[in-house]
């Protein structure tokens, strides 16, 4: 399970084919997966305690909040604390002469046990691609004309 979660569909397959009294090789045989991937789905399975009957009745969404449940790191103290400010700095971040590494700074004076730069930076542009979707523009070479208006006036 390293790699990508499987799809609900398959997770289904899975348990489904335990259902049935197969083993975990001819499972991972039938659906061309890893036995170790089988494995952990089933324990997953078990440790949910739920009745088979009920995750195979359950919505893809709903099956995958139950084997996927997510990070907890962004269950941490820090998290919410870093998340409450962030619309404040990307506020900051479009002012002339304001860096990620100042409002780092700024951050870790009012939380010393804070997130280092690393974590800091990846959150924050975590938060800055959902406020700022963007496009691809498919466009014949030398039909327009784009001007980039970025960074500061000369």
């Amino acid at each position: 399970m390293a790699g990508k979660p499987k799809r609900m569909g398959q997770v289904k397959q899975i348990l489904q084919l335990h259902s049935q009294g197969c083993g975990i090789k001819t499972i991972a045989r039938n659906l061309d997966i890893s036995k170790n991937t089988v494995k952990s789905y089933l324990i997953k399975y078990r440790s949910s305690k739920l009745s088979l009957n009920t995750l195979l009745k359950m919505e893809d969404h709903a099956l995958e909040k139950v084997f996927h449940p997510g990070n907890p790191a962004y269950k941490d103290q820090r998290f919410e604390d870093l998340k409450s400010m962030l619309d404040y700095f990307e506020t900051e971040l479009k002012k002339a002469g304001v860096t990620k590494q100042l409002l780092w700074e700024e951050y870790r004076l009012s939380n010393p046990s804070g997130y280092s730069l690393s974590q800091f930076s990846y959150h924050l542009a975590q938060h800055l691609l959902t406020k700022n979707p963007s496009m691809v523009l498919h466009h014949e070479p030398g039909e327009k004309l784009f001007i980039d208006y970025a960074g500061k006036k000369l």
